[in-house]
């Protein structure tokens, strides 16, 4: 039986490398000085051919037996086979981890950290004091901040979950440390992925469910930014986790689980519902109404921290960063969302959603001797991952309609569980054919949707994210050496980044309120010396907000230049007119 079994396994695994190659075109992969390429199909070929040649020399018995195997060794290895997926999609955001404080997103996060690292969440604004504007601090607001409450103040509009659970990890290991909390909550949320599927169905579904986590484009594209996406999606499954877990202590913290993810990202209030509902099933009298409150329990303290922090920052327990829930949400975008989200699921998860009508049309017309066993058994993922889905959907459809693929983001958080009900799914469609055949069709199924989504995620750039944000990295570490004290950087792109690697202040001209011109003598009679930091792309919006303005059009020498992709351009204002000529500094 042994020989047998080793031909099996070679077998598929040839089979699994040629269905790589076959999606991809081929692979390599580097581990230390050990690199394995495999690009030509002829070997792996051949191999499959000879070890299945060689099972059936065998005898057909002992063939049988070995394929058979395949999936008995998929069950009983699950959990190694999960860790295995967890740390490679960590692995990912470690090794391709962009590590930059750059646009809107990931500056504020950072920043936000740093704020909190000094037992702090409000900046002050010497400048905001001393040259006033028509509108007032918001032109000294960097992207991601926001006026406070007190003239000069500058706050967060970024909720403080994620910034909570970076400023330890950097007051321990320093600003590199703090770029690795991300990774290690998409490890987290994976293998949450893997336990939510050996809670509610088997460990097989929970092996598929790790894989497609892993391997999701949008988990790819989030997991290597110090962004919250990511963080919401780890702490969301984690409390589903707790909750489904059959100790007294589970739904408390299941609740702290739930009041961390709140935190990370409060409007997914109506999540709750997917741990209530988790705690509480089955319905017992007396004992479901008491795990609800061990969770509204564990819910409390970071509630409470939320409404606290909102009421100091944004003078109103109920209102957020980004303002009035009145001003963020309208009816109107409930139809243009629905549109944008199904195409984005459609266009970023299509390997997931043909697993899951192919396996729910097996399982449907290919009907087994113990259907009532099987529904019985989908039952629950379905439910909640049916749950999760429109929870999660329902929270942001009359949100602000965005257009590009990455805000599939936003519907990260529903992603482990609805991964395990496509698990499920793909489980009882496996358990429906040959024993022999089980593993070896399970694997080739899923080898083929994860080759795919990295397929997809290379495409979106996912791995190539490090090259691109780098100017912003590039470009604030320059600019702290090297403009005066006194400086004020003029900018909206790159604002929130220069304001965190420099502390100097900066000036938003797309929040002026008054000309450019206005604006640049308003600096100088502070004894300020502006400087302006514009994007490639940003030039022509410049000029054309300011079409008056000599300055706007940019007409002069740069005194830098930053990036490769996208270019970043430093001009002294001062400089207009210089006959004088100088060498540009291209730093990238």
């Amino acid at each position: 039986m042994r020989p047998a079994r080793v031909l099996a396994a070679g077998f598929v695994a040839a089979v699994v490398v040629l269905t790589v190659i076959a999606v991809t075109g081929g692979f390599t992969v580097r581990v230390g000085p050990l690199q394995l390429t495999a690009h030509n199909w002829r070997g792996p070929a051949a191999v499959a051919a000879l070890s299945l040649l060689g099972t059936v020399l065998l005898g057909r018995a002992a063939g049988a037996a070995a394929f058979a195997s395949v999936w008995s060794f998929i069950d009983a290895h699950a959990a190694a086979i999960a860790t295995v997926l967890a740390a490679a999609a960590g692995g990912i955001g470690v090794g391709f981890g962009t590590y930059a404080a750059s646009s809107s997103d990931a500056s504020g996060y950072v920043s936000e950290a740093a704020l909190l690292e000094h037992g702090t969440l409000v900046s002050h604004e010497a400048l905001a004091l001393d040259v006033t504007l028509p509108t007032g601090g918001w032109a000294f607001s960097p992207l991601g901040y926001r006026p406070g409450r007190a003239a000069g103040e500058l706050v967060p509009t970024y909720p403080a979950g994620l910034p909570l659970l970076l400023a330890p990890t950097r007051r321990i290991g320093g600003e590199l440390a703090a770029y690795l909390v991300v990774p290690a909550l998409g490890t987290l949320a994976v293998w949450c992925a893997y336990a939510l599927g050996v809670r509610v169905h088997s460990r097989v579904a929970g092996v598929a469910a790790a894989a497609l986590l892993a391997t999701s484009p949008i988990l790819l594209f989030q997991i290597v930014q110090p962004m919250s996406d990511v963080a919401a999606t780890a702490w969301w499954a984690l409390a589903l986790v707790f909750a489904l877990l059959p100790v007294p202590a589970a739904p408390m913290a299941a609740g702290a689980a739930t009041g961390i993810a709140l935190l990370i990202r409060p409007n997914l209030l109506a999540l709750t519902a997917l741990p209530a509902v988790a705690v509480a099933w089955p319905p017992t009298r007396g004992q479901s109404a008491r795990r609800l409150v061990a969770l509204a329990a564990g819910m409390t303290p970071a509630l409470g921290a939320l409404l606290l922090v909102q009421w100091r920052l944004y003078e109103s327990p109920l209102v957020s960063g980004y303002g009035p829930g009145a001003d963020l949400f309208a009816l109107a975008n409930i139809g243009p969302n629905l549109l944008g989200y199904a195409a984005r699921v459609v266009q970023g998860e299509a390997p997931a959603l043909v697993l899951a009508v192919v396996a729910a049309a097996c399982v449907l017309v290919w009907r087994g001797r113990d259907e009532k066993p099987a529904a019985a058994r989908l039952w629950p993922p379905l439910v909640l991952g049916t749950i999760a889905a429109a929870l999660t959907g329902a929270s942001y459809l009359p949100y602000a309609v965005f257009t590009e693929w990455s805000y599939l983001r936003f519907l990260l958080p529903a992603f482990p569980i609805v991964f395990v009900a496509i698990g499920a799914l793909v489980t009882e469609a496996g358990l429906r054919l040959p024993a022999a055949y089980r593993g070896v069709v399970f694997l080739t199924a899923l080898t083929a949707a994860c080759a795919v989504n990295i397929e997809r995620a290379e495409r979106e750039q996912a791995f190539n994210l490090r090259r691109y944000e780098s100017r912003y990295r590039l470009a604030g570490r320059y600019l702290d050496q090297a403009l005066p004290s006194n400086a004020v950087i003029v900018s909206v792109q790159q604002s929130g980044s220069v304001r965190y690697y420099t502390g100097r202040p900066i000036l938003r001209w797309d929040a002026l309120g008054t000309d450019l011109e206005s604006a640049l003598t308003a600096m100088r009679s502070a004894d300020r010396h502006p400087f302006l930091l514009v994007e490639d792309w940003e030039r022509r919006n410049l000029a054309t907000k300011f079409p008056a303005s000599d300055h706007a059009r940019l007409d002069w020498r740069p005194r830098a230049e930053f990036g490769d992709d996208t270019r970043v351009h430093l001009f002294d204002p001062d400089d207009r007119g210089s006959n004088a000529s100088w060498s540009v500094d291209r730093v990238h």
